[in-house]
């Protein structure tokens, strides 16, 4: 449907010019861009430019003249399409072009100052004018005055002097953008105009607020170009990736500096889909408007997320969720990074150690699982009308049981520890009973087997206490872990003494000694119980609570009678009588590191004890 604007009925006749003039001030736009980057390459020895540097300042460069003409041209052609309709601002503009004309270097003899450059190409405000800034202002008045002026809204787009294939072209992209739309929230933006200039349709997205974030599109019969503009360098490599597998081809990132620039810098690059496929090129146009959205606040999201897993994990963050279309303006809407952080305070406070961040306490990869379910969350919450309050409850919920299942992994690892460890004890008993393997090859083999078990403990301990580390119930955990790498180490100890035995004697009161390995055996079994119990407590069965504690009390049980069989032990070793002490003196060692062992089995369970308690009193 047609619609007039106030501005429109203002024109009267002079409005039949104005779709024209509209297309020449955005191609005007384009020349300028393209100038201005061309020249500051040039003088600071970059890109493409013949320049010569003369000394002091001074640069020779071919074409100078014709290069500031074209400028002020085409300046005026953008000043043209606002002077026309009488827009309020264009008396401001005029007056300002009129000073930047006036300051225009002349480029005679080809030459220009460096200083005179970057004046032009400053886009730092708050200071003196600058062509560049000049450009961005006619740039934004030219967009608001295409939009005011329209003759046709097409599926939310302001059109002007469209053919059928324009029609097409517009429709596609504005179907993309209309799907995502919605992921924006009520943010301004996306306000979409389109024009056919010469042999090309042009249409211009203006993303956001700020000057430089501009995102224009040219189609013509065989190609579809991508010319896109972001004071931050980061979000224009993000917009980049977001076209893998597009089969589009960027120019290099260009960077627009000039002196005294603060970090809002301008960045520009051009990306192009070459096909004549009309079809092929709608699919791209379609696809190109869904992706603008996920634009919006993009730099604001960036830096609530990079508290939590640093700069790069949350650009990995923002590229997944704009992937999958969930986008992270509704993260923004429900408080962005207080979000977790009331999550982590409401909780998780007792459990991080100050100034440990996220990532760090829950590991890397589950502390991203579920910063992508707080975007997932939030984005689907809100876009299904949940409450916010249910939304910040299902985080919350989940955050809690993630720090659950971090100490529960400390467990896991401990339950495959003490599998080692009672593998280790078993291999001993056995080698120590009157039906078991015996004689020098035998202990030998023992021996080499208990170093290659102890070697994978080991790694199973390192990992149990990089779980723990990042826990602040490590004082809980830690016990554990060390009372049982100590244990294996004692058992392993055992070993090594038994293949000490001279080759042609056997163990002394080997009977005894078989009796307190079998305690220690039985001891190892008991912890496995009662860790693997402790593991499920999270998940809120008091049944397990019971198991846990029953098999820990028999653990201590197995400590007791194991002291009881270490002096059984010694008193049959020192009854029995030898004319070499290497028997007696290595049956009392292991003796010692046997019962050593059900010593830390059994510290180990009372610590497991303390942490079962607090569970249950929590």
């Amino acid at each position: 449907m047609t619609v007039k604007s106030e501005i429109v009925e203002r024109l009267g006749e002079r409005a039949v010019l104005l779709p024209s003039l509209l297309s020449a001030a955005l191609v005007a736009n384009d020349r300028i861009k393209g100038a201005l980057s061309r020249l500051q390459d040039a003088v600071h020895g970059q890109g493409e430019g013949k320049a010569k540097a003369l000394g002091g300042g001074q640069v020779l460069l071919p074409g100078l003249g014709a290069l500031l003409s074209a400028l002020a041209d085409d300046l005026a052609a953008m000043l043209a399409p606002l002077d026309a309709a009488q827009a309020e601002e264009s008396a401001a503009l005029a007056d300002r072009l009129a000073a930047i004309l006036a300051a225009l270097p002349g480029g005679e003899g080809e030459r220009i100052d460096q200083r005179a450059v970057d004046a032009l190409t400053m886009a730092h405000r708050g200071g003196a004018d600058s062509l560049h800034l000049l450009v961005m202002d006619l740039h934004k008045a030219i967009n608001r005055l295409s939009a005011a002026t329209a003759v046709e809204t097409l599926d939310g787009a302001k059109v002007h002097a469209l053919g059928e294939r324009d029609r097409a072209a517009v429709r596609a992209f504005m179907a993309g953008l209309n799907r995502t739309a919605p992921l924006a929230f009520g943010h301004p933006g996306l306000g979409t105009t389109a024009v056919h200039t010469g042999d090309r349709l042009t249409i211009q997205n203006d993303i956001g607020t700020t000057d430089a974030h501009v995102l224009v599109v040219h189609v013509d019969a065989g190609e579809v170009s991508v010319t896109y503009t972001d004071i931050h360098r980061p979000r224009a490599k993000f917009f980049i990736s977001l076209f893998e597998g597009q089969g589009v081809t960027w120019t290099p990132l260009d960077e627009q500096r000039g002196d005294g620039l603060s970090e809002d810098i301008f960045y520009l690059v051009t990306g192009r889909l070459t096909t004549a496929d009309a079809k092929a090129q709608d699919r791209f146009l379609s696809f190109l408007g869904s992706r603008i959205v996920f634009l919006i606040d993009w730099n604001k999201a960036r830096k609530a997320l990079q508290g939590f897993v640093g700069r790069n994990g949350a650009i990995g963050l923002l590229t997944w969720a704009a992937r999958l279309d969930l986008g992270h303006r509704a993260f923004l809407e429900m408080g962005g990074d207080q979000l977790v952080v009331e999550a982590v305070q409401r909780t998780a406070a007792g459990r991080i150690p100050y100034g440990v961040r996220l990532d760090e306490a829950l590991g890397e990869g589950p502390c991203t699982e579920f910063l992508q379910n707080v975007l997932r969350n939030t984005s689907e919450g809100l876009s299904a009308g949940r409450t916010a309050r249910l939304i910040r409850d299902e985080i919350q919920a989940e955050l809690s049981r993630r720090f659950e299942t971090a100490e529960s992994a400390v467990l896991t690892v401990l339950v495959r520890h003490l599998g080692l460890t009672r593998m280790l004890a078993g291999a001993i008993s056995d080698s120590l009973s009157p039906a078991g393997p015996d004689g020098p090859a035998a202990r030998a083999r023992l021996a080499e087997r208990a170093k290659r078990i102890e070697a994978k403990a080991d790694l199973l301990t390192v990992t149990a206490r990089d779980i723990a580390a990042r826990l602040r119930q490590a004082d809980l955990l830690r016990p554990i872990v060390d009372e049982v790498e100590d244990a294996t180490d004692a058992f392993e100890d055992c070993a090594y003494l038994l293949s000490l035995l001279p080759a042609e004697m056997t163990p002394v009161a080997a009977e005894p000694l078989s009796r307190l390995a079998a305690i220690a055996v039985e001891s190892a079994g008991w912890l496995v119980r009662a860790v693997e119990a402790a593991s499920r407590l999270p998940e809120g069965q008091r049944a397990d609570a019971i198991a846990a504690l029953q098999a820990i009390d028999a653990v201590t049980n197995a400590e007791r009678a194991a002291d009881a069989a270490e002096r059984a032990a010694l008193a049959g070793l020192v009854a029995t009588p030898s004319a070499d002490a290497r028997p007696l003196i290595l049956g009392i060692e292991v003796a010692r590191a046997i019962e050593t062992a059900t010593d830390h089995l059994s510290h180990a369970a009372l610590s497991l004890r303390d942490r079962v308690l607090e569970e249950l009193s929590a």
